[in-house]
Order: structure tokens, then sequence, then C-alpha cells
């Protein structure tokens, strides 16, 4: 499902209009992501968290020319479900 059906979803389900709809859902992730880059985790009861990860730099190979170089560390975003989302999800 791609955004646009999402919001559409979301939209019939709510009864809102799809504008309302969209502004709700860009502020949700923006909310999300403002707290992400203040290293806040984000948890949302019955469905998951939401946290940065630092991944260090290591070594790692090119494929092409299979040489080894050093892959930058960098952050990423780890969602981890609650155990409730999951059940609902496996019936």
């Amino acid at each position: 499902m791609k955004k646009g059906e999402f919001i559409e979803y979301v939209t019939d389900k709510t009864g809102e209009t799809s504008k309302k709809t969209v502004e709700f859902f860009d502020a949700f992730w923006k909310g999300i992501e403002e707290q992400l880059k203040k290293g806040n985790e984000v948890c949302l009861t019955g469905v998951g968290t939401f946290r940065i990860k630092k991944r260090p730099a290591r070594k790692g190979i090119n494929p092409q020319t299979k040489k080894q170089i050093t892959i930058p560390a960098k952050k990423v975003i780890v969602f981890k479900p609650s155990q409730s989302f999951v059940d609902r999800l496996n019936g």
C-alpha cells in the first residue's frame, strides 16, 4: 500500500477530508522524526517503539573492485513492534 492509498483508506474509515488526513499523517511522521532527532524513543502503546541505533564504522569490501573499504558510522531507525500488535497480526 502506498501513501496515497493509505490516505484514501483512512479518509474512508474516518469520514475526514483527504486534506485533513494528509495534514494529520504528515504531522504524525514529522513528530516522530523530530523526537528521534532529539535522541528520544517514540513508544506508541499497542503498536511499537521507534528508536535510533548507532551503527559503528566497519570494514567492508567493494564488490566491484574487491578492495577493502571503510563503511562510515551512521544512525539507523529501528522499529520494534509491541507484543500485542504481533499477537493481533497472528490472529
